[in-house]
């Protein structure tokens, strides 16, 4: 027999602990889980009695096998942000609706994006300025929009309109978090809300010119999709633009950058780009500890069971990604970035991840995120080494998305070279260093790159590359404490 979740949903507006969570969600968190002594209790949340999930196994087993006794929680907030969409659909329409927008998505797809994607992320980070310290996500959520910009509705960032049309994208966005009143009182300014659903009017009339004109592969991609109406080819366009994505990407991108810059990683980074399995455990760890949003929101239509709890039909859901992939029941010393966890224990683990949802509601675009991301990595590993500026305070806010809650700079310098020649770099294929630490343990040499290639072979062939004279003792480098 199912139990009651332990906690109390109060009274309505004065149990209400909305406020409490959306001032600090790790906070909130903390705190009711002590309380209850339960990774899942309720609360009263936008007034509404809710089940708050953080245990890995009780989110998997809500979102993988309850999905049809649950409808989004989405709907009375942003409907009128984003018109209807994927997101509010629910039932055997939904299920259709995700299998249409998958096309979109196909490796087949995908590969067709890459060039575009290629394009703008060699032109955006071709000239960092190397010589002063940069905001770094800053840096990523200008790069994100312009990728998505760029490949979702064509735009040229060489081009005056592209401008105007990131900043619609942004105050379109300040309306999912701003409180629902369209306020326009002559002499007064608008109130964000009014701001936003104006750039959705704006933002609408864009796409259905872009559309007019025939100006893009992506867009013809979307009409092509013989189940959407007009309406619902312009409302997913305006999804697929809008600045949630680019939030997402500059989110994982920044934390890539916080882990991987310290003192003590700047040698790592080139094995990163030439040991694409590390790459991949070291993504994996980074969406682990640092997801993009903290959670997501559902509403009960039918009562069901999962983890021993009861879920009355009615009651909201909100399952705590970022608490579920800090559980200590699936990740053994689960605050630690340890990377070197998805080759041992975590190894089959990734369906315990829920950056991207899980089960029929998972994220259609998820593959395409990913091929942004490494895209990004891969250019920055190929042109930079990174280092974070000293003595940096290092607070994260994680409503709407994750991030720094004060900027976080980062000392970016070339790694092209010197003007004498070619220069290898710690832990690439032509330079000998330590597999687990990849200190260098002998100079490197330097010249031309045939000459370097030359080099190496010669030594290699003489036997003149020695084994690992560190210390390191086996101790993954880049095990640490999260920030």
């Amino acid at each position: 027999m199912s139990a009651k979740v332990p906690g109390s949903a109060g009274l309505p507006l004065l149990g209400d602990r909305s406020y409490e969570f959306y001032k600090d969600p790790i906070k909130f968190q903390h705190k009711y889980m002590e309380n209850t002594k339960s990774r899942v209790f309720l609360a009263r949340f936008l007034n509404k009695p809710t089940i708050f999930v953080g245990s890995n196994h009780v989110v998997h087993e809500v979102l993988t096998e309850h999905s049809n006794k649950m409808e989004l929680g989405y709907k009375q907030f942003w409907f009128e942000i984003f018109g209807d969409n994927v997101l509010f659909s629910d039932g055997e329409f939904a299920d259709s609706l995700r299998e249409s927008l998958k096309q979109l998505f196909t490796e087949e797809a995908i590969e067709t994006y890459q060039s575009t994607i290629e394009r703008i992320v060699k032109k955006s980070l071709s000239n960092l300025d190397t010589g002063q310290p940069l905001c770094i996500y800053n840096l990523f959520k200008r790069l994100a929009i312009e990728v998505c910009l760029g490949l979702f509705l064509g735009l040229d960032f060489s081009q005056p309109e592209a401008d105007v049309i990131a900043d619609l994208t942004i105050t379109h966005w300040h309306g999912i978090i701003s409180v629902p009143l369209a306020v326009k009182v002559p002499l007064m300014s608008e109130s964000t809300y009014s701001k936003a659903m104006d750039a959705k009017r704006k933002l609408l009339e864009i796409i259905h010119q872009r559309r007019i004109d025939k100006r893009h592969e992506f867009v013809e991609r979307v009409e092509g999709l013989g189940s959407l109406t007009e309406e619902s080819v312009n409302n997913h366009l305006l999804l697929f633009t809008s600045a949630l994505v680019p939030k997402a990407l500059s989110s994982i991108l920044t934390s890539f950058v916080i882990e991987t810059g310290s003192p003590d990683q700047v040698d790592t980074q080139s094995s990163l780009l030439h040991d694409e399995a590390l790459l991949e455990r070291v993504l994996l760890e980074v969406l682990r500890l640092y997801p993009p949003f903290f959670g997501g929101r559902r509403v009960v239509t039918e009562d069901f069971s999962a983890g021993g709890f009861r879920f009355p039909a009615g009651h909201g859901v909100l399952y705590m990604t970022y608490t579920a992939q800090r559980d200590r029941a699936v990740f053994e010393d689960p605050d630690t970035f340890n990377p070197d966890r998805w080759t041992h224990k975590n190894a089959n683990d990734r369906e315990r991840l829920y950056c991207f949802g899980m089960g029929p509601r998972k994220c259609v675009g998820q593959n395409l995120v990913s091929t942004i991301l490494k895209t990004v990595i891969r250019e920055l590993l190929e042109k930079y080494t990174w280092e974070m500026v000293a003595d940096q305070d290092l607070p994260c806010k994680c409503l709407p998305v994750y991030r720094p809650r004060n900027q976080v700079l980062v000392k970016f310098k070339s790694s092209m070279g010197q003007d004498s020649g070619y220069l290898t770099s710690p832990g690439s294929p032509l330079s000998p260093a330590c597999p687990n630490c990849k200190k260098f343990v002998m100079p490197s040499p330097q010249g031309s790159k045939e000459a370097v290639e030359n080099e190496i072979g010669v030594r290699r062939e003489n036997g003149t590359i020695p084994g690992c004279t560190c210390s390191c003792e086996g101790v993954s480098p880049m095990k640490r404490t999260s920030h």
